[in-house]
Parts: structure tokens; sequence; C-alpha cells
């Protein structure tokens, strides 16, 4: 070798020596958090699949996936560069907010980790925190416990755990707990959030520019008739009502997603969803909890009123869920299945059976019209009639209905509430008929149940009962209009008489050997009340109604008509549940969430198929979501209740069904021998078009569109469905 190449050679070797100390040199120091990962986080917690972060002075948390190292964040990073005011950007940048009432007035305060003086006592433990937050200044603290698990983590505020020493001046009046987790600014991400509106729907993430003016805000399990004003119409539609207290956020980009449940504390909660424009440029959804609030009490009959402040706090503990998804499973299906999941494991739907398909069938029995001097009794159904109608089905292949028998006692289905009793009505076949139809059901392997309505109160028929009606927490008796023919105002019970008689009625049903009711009324209201001379909160009001329906579980099977999610484990079916959402102007979709929730757990009726606007598209809803058609049925022409409270009933007609009702049955049972007890697990939209997965494999595409459509090589034809079998999709059943 020459010497100039030597010395090359020499130069060569020292630059490679030299170069991986000087990428050291110039690379970023590691983070071991990732580049998500802001300074100030410590990881505190972590399961198989994410790892959670702290920061301590707002706590504030981060949650990253181990597969992606895409996190979540619930506080806004960059709080600087926004405009909003102090107020929002300590709600934004606190983990948890609470807020506070000053004496009466109407407005709650805020009390972040931003704005307002703050200790925090952390103590970090092996999968979580216990955090005590002081507010010196009005003398408020309470202790707020992370527990983190494989599902996700959840946060619990025991209501013994906070003190307040100097209640003249100030109290808690309501907590956000981690408000902004997975929050999104300007449709930067791509997503969606889904809020419990009826069925459940999705606000897609995006750039709305300020066009929506109003948040989605509903009170979980509905008005709150104690302490809102309702105002109510004969015309319209109503808004479908929070059944199951639930909230989330996907990111489908970066594969992460979130679900809140609220586990306690739902009696007093509200959930909300803020599209970006409303108030601020992000989107965000979360539960509030309301501990105590401010109501205008009248004073005298001049409209005069002043604040007061409600006499206690409501006695709820906090216990809200993370439940945390990534990857395939990170959207609304993925979210819906672990939800379903970790109810199953904490019993939620107690012993239902998820019994071979069939169909719900209501009869109309007996209603009433004015006449001369009196009242008299509208036959629409007799017993008889109920059992004809059923054994004609039979013999066109439909067996196993889920019968309920509506209207059935003396006065009918208005004049007799509340269900007091055991009274089948004369004109109806009496006690005799009722029998002779729970034999011709039992002979056919139908399953009979009666309507039981323990909460409203017609004290035109039951003027005693008047002094035991709900009274909201001013004091005033509530009532609320039929807008009907013959009984202009009803009234509700309260939960105290409401379960007195509730438990004396279903006492002589199971004497005379009625083996099902069907609650209606009791699963549906939630609400704080005045009673005994003092406020009730909701959660008195829960306890009284859960004792009931358990009871009425221990007794018979039980069916629960539009059922509040608390007490789903005591049902042996959910009926008349939504099929859809309330098509908010703002919502992308509507989405199966509460279907694919309870399916394979427990049968699940939907809302009556005679008064709906599109038969063939409700048809494909019900395969799309693996749930069970109810028909209201009359024997007699609707026409007869025109001047009766149930004119709104104008299609019923058994002969307008009787084709119509088998080859729903027949067809849907079809499918279902191919569903079984299977559990849907994941929900995929293509346009119009539907591919619903279950458990054993099978796969099902629903074409909602006009036009032919395919996915997956599978085509469906317009409005119509294609079933794929557990072998074809290439898992065996």
């Amino acid at each position: 070798m020459s010497e100039g190449r030597k010395w090359i050679a020499l130069l060569l070797a020292c630059l490679l020596a030299v170069t991986p100390f000087l990428a050291a040199a110039e690379a970023p120091k590691e983070d071991p958090a990732g580049d998500a990962v802001p300074e100030g986080y410590e990881a505190i917690a972590e399961n198989s699949k994410f790892t959670l972060y702290l920061k301590r002075d707002t706590l504030a948390l981060i949650v990253e996936s181990k597969n992606s190292g895409k996190v979540l964040y619930s506080t806004v990073q960059n709080p600087d560069e926004m405009k909003d005011n102090a107020t929002w950007k300590g709600f934004y940048q606190s983990g948890i907010v609470m807020e506070y009432l000053e004496g009466v007035k109407s407005i709650p305060l805020q009390a972040d980790f931003i704005n307002m003086k703050n200790e925090i006592d952390l103590q970090l433990t092996e999968n979580g925190y216990i955090a005590k937050v002081t507010y010196p200044d009005i003398g408020i603290s309470y202790k707020a416990t992370l527990v983190m698990d494989e599902r996700g983590f959840s946060v619990s505020i025991p209501k013994d755990s906070i003190e307040e020493t100097d209640v003249e001046n100030y109290t808690v009046a309501s907590f956000y707990v981690y408000p902004f987790l997975g929050y999104s600014y300007l449709g930067e991400d791509d997503g969606y959030m889904i809020i419990p509106d009826g069925q459940g729907a999705i606000i897609e993430l995006k750039d709305n520019e300020e066009r929506y003016k109003s948040p989605f805000d509903r009170a979980v399990y509905g008005t709150n008739i104690g302490i809102e004003d309702t105002v109510y119409s004969d015309w319209g539609v109503s808004a479908e009502q929070v059944l199951l207290p639930v909230f989330g956020m996907v990111h489908e980009e970066d594969q992460l997603a979130v679900l809140g449940f609220i586990e306690n504390g739902d009696a007093a909660a509200r959930i909300m969803a803020y599209p970006n424009g409303v108030r601020m440029k992000f989107d965000w959804v979360c539960a509030k909890y309301l501990y105590r609030m401010i109501y205008s009490q009248p004073t005298g009959p001049n409209s005069s009123t002043i604040s007061m402040r409600t006499e206690y706090a409501r006695d709820i503990d906090i216990l809200q869920e993370f439940l945390l998804e990534d990857g395939e499973r990170a959207n609304y299906a993925g979210l819906a299945t672990a939800l379903r999941e970790y109810m199953t494991e904490k019993g939620y739907f107690g012993e239902a059976e998820t019994n071979e398909f069939d169909i719900g069938i209501d009869f109309l029995g007996v209603e009433t019209e004015n006449w001369m001097l009196g009242k008299q009794a509208v036959v629409m159904t007799s017993f008889s009639q109920a059992a004809d109608i059923l054994k004609e089905l039979g013999e066109k292949g439909v067996h196993g209905v889920n019968v309920t028998f509506r209207g059935w006692q003396e006065g009918g289905l208005y004049g007799a509430l509340p269900t007091d009793g055991y009274s089948p009505a004369g004109a109806l076949g009496g006690d005799g008929g009722l029998q002779d139809l729970k034999s011709a059901t039992e002979g056919q392997r139908d399953r009979l149940s009666l309507e039981a309505d323990f909460l409203r109160l017609n004290t035109e028929t039951n003027p005693l009962l008047f002094y035991n009606s709900f009274k909201k927490i001013t004091g005033q008796t509530w009532n609320r209009p039929t807008f009907g023919k013959v009984y202009g105002t009803l009234y509700a019970l309260t939960p105290k008489k409401t379960l007195e008689i509730g438990r004396n009625t279903m006492k002589a049903m199971a004497d005379h050997g009625i083996g099902g009711v069907s609650l209606t009324g009791v699963p549906t209201l939630m609400s704080d009340y005045y009673e005994d001379n003092h406020y009730q909160d909701s959660t008195r009001a829960m306890n009284s109604y859960e004792t009931l329906v358990k009871e009425s579980a221990d007794q018979m099977e039980t069916m629960l008509d539009k059922a509040n999610c608390y007490l789903w484990r005591y049902a042996a079916a959910l009926k008349n549940m939504p099929i859809a959402c309330s098509d908010y102007t703002y919502v992308k979709r509507d989405i199966p969430f509460l279907a694919i929730t309870v399916s394979g757990k427990i049968p699940y009726y939907t809302e009556y198929v005679n008064f709906q606007a599109n038969n063939v598209k409700f048809f494909l809803h019900l395969v799309e979501q693996g749930t069970r058609p109810t028909f209201l049925l009359t024997a007699e022409d609707p026409i007869k209740l025109q001047n009766t409270n149930s004119n709104d009933i104008y299609s019923a007609k058994w002969e307008l069904y009787q084709d119509m009702i088998p080859q729903w049955a027949n067809e849907l049972a079809s499918l279902h021998e191919v569903i079984g007890k299977a559990q849907i697990t994941g929900h995929t939209f293509q346009g119009d078009l539907v591919r619903v997965e279950w458990s054993n494999g099978v796969k099902v595409y629903v074409n909602f569109g006009s036009t032919e459509a395919s996915m997956d090589g599978v085509t469906a034809g317009p409005l119509s469905y294609t079933v794929v079998p557990a072998a074809q999709g290439g898992v065996e059943p």
C-alpha cells in the first residue's frame, strides 16, 4: 500500500470511530415517557395496554398507548395560545373541577387548580393516587381516589370525604371529573364524541365554523320533575331520554378511545357534550354531578319568590369509570363491547335469559269515554279476543309471543291509575276471562304479563290519593296535562306510596296466579321531591323504585318499560326501548350503542312498530341491532278511541297486521337462528351500508340506501340485507 493510501485509510478509520459519538451528541435526550408526554408529568400506573401519567399540581392526566405511543390528554397543553377567559382556562387545565355556592346566589362559582388558592395532599398508590384537595379560602375540601385496572381507571369522590367548614357561606354545588379527557381542538383530530341520546349518537370532530350555539346537556334518566319546570305540548316529538349514563371520545386516526360510565352518582348527574364553536373551540364531553342547587321558592299567591338552597347535599358517592381502548377496538362498537363486558362482571344484567327470538304484542283492553251523566267503558280487546288473535298467530307459526295486556283493570287504561289491586275489568271477561287467556298463552308457549303503573295518579277516580301526590321541592303539587278527551290532568304518587301500592298489588296478582308484570312509569322516573315536610333528594326516590322492582322480580317475571340502567339487573326483558336518537342538528348519525351493550345479555324490545314513519327501514334496524319488534293491537277499530284519552292511537287493529306480523316474525326468527345467543362485537358504516359482526362469526350486511352496495366483496340490494354465515365469514361458531 502506498504512503498516501495509508493516510487515507487511517483518516477513514478515525472518522468511523468518532461518528457514533457525534451522533449521540446531536440526538435529543431520550424521554422515557415518549415525545407526546411533556415535562412535569410522571408515570403513576399502568396496565397491559396503557400507561397513566400525572401532573401533581393540577391532577392532570395523560393516557399513553403502549402499542402506538399515542396519547389522550385530560387538560389543554397550550393554554397561553388560547383566547379564552380565565375561568375557562382554569376549567380546562384542571383534572377535577368543583363548583360551589356562595350563600344563596343563583350562579355557582368555580374552584379549579389555576385560579383559586388550593392545597393538594397527594399520596401515590400502587395503581393510582389518593388526593385530598383543600380550598382554604372557602373552607371546602374533598378526597379523590384514582385506581387503574386492566379495563382502564376509575375516579371516586366519596360524599363522606367532603368537608364544608363554613356552610352558611360556602357549600359544594357540583363536580366535574376529568371533563376534558380526550378533547379535540377545531377538528384537528379525526373522530367523534359519543352521546347517550336514545339508542346512541356520534358528533363528528370537525371544524363547525361556529354553526352551533348550544351543547347537548341532558339529565341522566330524564327531566327532574321535582326541580325543573317542564313545558308540555300536544304536538311535536320529545327528545329521547338518557337511559344509560355513558359518554365517550374516539380518535380514529390515532386509534385511541375512552368511554366514561357513571357507576355511582347517576341519580344526580348530567351528560354534557360541547361541539367546537359552542362557548369555546374545543370538542369535549363529560358528566356533571350536582350536589346542591338554588331554586325559586314561591312566597304566596302573587307569584313572588325568594332564592333558596336545597336543604342538604344529595347523598351520592361519585364513582366514574373510564374504559380505555386502542387499536381495532378504538371505536363505538369496541367501547360498547367493553362496557358490556364490564356490566356483565358487575352484575348489571342479573339472571335474565336471552330466550329464543320472539316478538312483543301489547293488547289494549278497555278505555273510558264520557257518556251522558257519567262515563262508559270502551272495549277494544276482550280477553277472549286476545286469545283468538294469539291462536291465529300460532296457526301461522308464531309462537312464544311476549304478551302484555294494557288497560286490563276496572276503569281502563287511564281511569285506573294507579294500578291498585287485582280487578280485571268485567267488560273484558273478568277474572275468569283473564285466567282463560293465561291458560291459552301457556298452551302456545306464549308469556303473559299485565301492565302495572304504580306511579301515575288520576285524582278524578282516586281522589283520596291526592294527599299522597308527588310534590316538587318547593312544596307545590306536580301535575301534567294529558291533552285527552276524558281526564285532563294526571298527578304522580310519592315514592313511599308508590312502593306501598306496588307491594300490595303484586301480592294480589301473585295470589291469582299471574306470573308476569310489565312495569311502566317507575322505571323511567328519577327526581328530587318534597315529603314529610322535608326536601328529599333523587337518590331516595331511586332506592324506593329499586326496592319495588327488585321485590317484583323476586315474585314474578318482570318486564321494564323504557327502563333506566340501574334497574336492568332485575328485568326479564327491556320493553319500549328506542331504536334511534333524537337527531340533533350536530349529530352525524345515530349508532346502536344500547343494542350492542345489551346484545346476548337481555331480551330487548323496541317501541311500537305501528307508529313508525318508514316500516321498511324500521325492519332493517331490527336486523341491524338484533332487537325484537313490538306491536300494539286491538280487536276493534281504533276509531272507537277518538273520544278517550287514547285518541292518539290510530293504527292498531289486528286485521291491519294479521299478515305483517307473521311475515316479520318468521323472517326475523330465521335470522336469529343464525345469530343464536351471540353478541355484537363489531359495527361499521360505509355510506348507507352497515356491517354487523357477531361473536359467533356471523356477519350481517344491511343496506339502508336505495341503490345496491358492496363491502368486503359482499353485496346487499337496496333496502335489504345479506347474511354471511360463520363458516363463510372465516370463523366457526
